[in-house]
């Protein structure tokens, strides 16, 4: 099945180091995103990190590996497990951030890519598509929120 691609963009007023290390870092990063409770493990290619998470009132795990990384510019996690759900319904999945300096701050996209496994979530990939992109605008704003408050 085709993959669907999901992306989101903000402009956070800061160096695109300061967005970075927030992002870099995975007690930072669970510090302003708003779906995680906790990580462990590391944010460097090839490592694998543990994500605790709260979807709505449903909390979760997940074990992620860092499949791309080019420092202050892109990172990317394939979701190996999650206890959600989600990874039942797609194969494939992939969720991370590409940065990029503009005048004033650095634009971050945020995105995440799957394919789809069952014809039924093709079927719903509208109503999947602004579930997701809900979620990535509230973990942009959360990001953009704690770089911002710190720069």
């Amino acid at each position: 099945m085709r993959e669907v691609r999901i992306e989101d963009t903000a402009v956070v007023g800061a160096p695109a180091a300061m967005v970075w290390a927030a992002i870099k870092d995975p007690a930072v990063h669970a510090e302003w995103h708003p779906f995680v409770i906790g990580i462990s493990g590391e944010h460097a290619l090839g490592a694998v990190r543990s994500c605790s998470v709260l979807v709505g009132k449903r909390r979760g795990e997940t074990t992620e590996r860092c499949v791309e990384e080019e420092p202050e510019r892109r990172i990317v996690w394939r979701i190996e497990e999650d206890s959600t759900g989600f990874s039942r319904l797609v194969s494939e999945w992939r969720a991370g951030f590409t940065l990029q300096s503009v005048d004033g701050g650095t634009r971050v996209t945020a995105e995440s890519t799957f394919r789809p496994r069952r014809a039924l979530l093709r079927l719903l990939r509208p109503l999947v598509a602004r579930r997701f992109h809900r979620a990535q605008q509230a973990i942009l704003a959360g990001l953009e929120r704690a770089v911002e408050q710190d720069a």
